[in-house]
């Protein structure tokens, strides 16, 4: 995060309940398959390059036909995987287009150097996502997350002036 950001978006906040908005998942487990640790838990922290957590995101992209040879990010066919999916989901039409373009363009997603590009990405429209959530719940510790989200989430794209 830039050095320059709001003190507040130093660190995430106390309160951070994903239960905030519920995002429908972008892949089946059909597409999972094959890919997930034994104990199916969520890593704690950013999948790092050449880590168990990273190969399983690269494998669940591949799987979708995501990925280039090379493990690089098909960003066209990141594309039109997600137009397909908010078909189905009209009411995250904002959200989705908002991802497309801060996580699908052209810039540098934000990320430690070691943090492997797959997880790069499927944070950057998860974040998006759920900022953008069509279906916010109404409580104190959901505002104080939203407030965060909507404060902090320009200093993830590496274009904010430092």
């Amino acid at each position: 995060m830039p050095k320059r950001s709001s003190p507040q978006c130093q660190r995430k906040p106390t309160d951070t309940p994903a239960q905030c908005c519920i995002i429908p998942d972008l892949f089946d487990e059909k597409t999972n398959a094959g890919c997930l640790r034994l104990d199916n838990k969520p890593a704690q922290g950013p999948a790092i390059i050449g880590s168990p957590e990273c190969t399983e995101k690269k494998c669940v992209l591949r799987n979708n036909d995501l990925l280039f040879d090379n493990d690089e990010i098909d960003k066209v066919s990141f594309k039109q995987y997600l137009n397909e999916w908010v078909a189905k989901r009209r009411e995250w039409m904002p959200a989705v287009n908002a991802a497309k373009n801060i996580c699908l363009g052209n810039k540098p997603l934000f990320g430690f150097d070691q943090m492997c590009d797959a997880d790069r990405v499927l944070w950057c429209i998860n974040s998006n996502l759920y900022n953008k959530c069509p279906d916010w719940l109404d409580t104190d510790s959901c505002a104080t997350t939203r407030a965060y989200m909507e404060k902090c989430l320009p200093y993830f794209d590496k274009d904010t002036p430092e």
